[in-house]
């Protein structure tokens, strides 16, 4: 039996996404292992905080204390890599801008194929443009113009877990969306609720905030914590539509099309980029442009239309990972 090749993945501590990851990498025949940007508390050593009150109330620097964090992050990032200890086939870093150079550097040392996938928009990052030059290869899910080793690869479904699917319900459908809070979101979201206000249509809208918002609509619930990825998953299979409001920082698809691709979901969405894929059929996937709000009623009416499993399977996990380990 052949040994399996070794997969480091290096990415946030985001909701319940590592550990997809790591089962999806393990259905896709590769040993995993992770590192991720949770580390042990901070404490000061020896007479360190006594510097840093020194430091601070003598010579104004609240710098100090900041420095001491980012040496602590570092050395636990070091010695959580020392501890898995082999050399990685493949080192994948998903959102390097939340990792210091340095790190990425030693990660190099591990691998003779290093690879960053950005999972969110550059311009929302910008600081990731620093990181570009230390990867064999970078993807993002926007084209960017004049950088060698940037590729552009879309997102993606986990094809570890199983499809699942529900006929659609044309009669009073749910029309479900998750997102956080963004001003410039807020304005589009009320104004398609007030659009379809009309419409025999159920809504499961749920925007996350980290401030409280200054108005609030009745049709949407607020949440203060994320849902979890498992939790989203269950209003999706219980969903007919997902609604997707583009994110102008944004310059891609979002997840949402390749969970409606998966589990057999239609979608709403204000992202004309889409109508450029091989998946948009227009039973499927409405799009929200020149104010053409009253054409969404026929289109709930219409039925699924069944993909073929071959442009379905294209954007599964599996088939992602093979294409960026290329």
């Amino acid at each position: 039996m052949m040994a399996k090749e070794k997969f480091l993945l290096v990415m946030p501590d985001y909701s319940d996404f590592p550990q997809l990851f790591v089962d999806n990498l393990t259905k896709s025949g590769f040993e995993p292992f992770l590192i991720t940007n949770k580390v042990s508390k901070f404490k000061y050593r020896g007479l360190e905080s006594i510097k840093n009150l020194f430091i601070k109330n003598i010579f104004r620097d609240k710098g100090y204390k900041q420095k001491l964090i980012n040496r602590h992050f570092e050395e636990e990032l070091e010695r959580n890599l020392s501890a898995i200890g082999s050399q990685f086939d493949y080192i994948l870093v998903i959102r390097p801008d939340n990792f210091p150079v340095s790190f990425i550097k030693k990660l190099k040392e591990k691998t003779s194929k290093l690879i960053a996938y950005q999972w969110d928009g550059i311009e929302k990052f910008p600081e990731v443009k620093q990181y570009f030059d230390l990867f064999d290869t970078f993807f993002c899910f926007e084209e960017v113009k004049n950088q060698h080793n940037i590729k552009q690869i879309t997102n993606f479904y986990f094809d570890h877990l199983p499809p699942f699917h529900q006929p659609y319900h044309t009669e009073n459908p749910n029309l479900y969306f998750v997102g956080l809070y963004w001003k410039s979101r807020e304005e589009k979201i009320d104004r398609f609720i007030d659009e379809i206000s009309g419409f025999n249509v159920h809504l499961s809208i749920f925007i996350q905030y980290f401030k409280e918002p200054e108005r609030k609509n009745s049709k949407i619930t607020y949440i203060k914590n994320r849902i979890t990825f498992e939790k989203n998953l269950e209003h999706v299979k219980n969903s007919d539509i997902l609604l997707d409001f583009v994110d102008p920082l944004h310059n891609g698809l979002s997840i949402r099309f390749f969970e409606g691709l998966y589990y057999q979901k239609k979608v709403i969405t204000d992202n004309v980029m889409v109508k450029n894929y091989d998946f948009y059929h227009p039973d499927n996937i409405f799009i929200v442009e020149n104010d053409n709000y009253k054409n969404i009623e026929q289109f709930l009416k219409k039925p699924y239309h069944k993909l073929t499993e071959e442009i379905v399977e294209k954007y599964g996990f599996s088939n992602w990972i093979r294409e960026i380990i290329k």
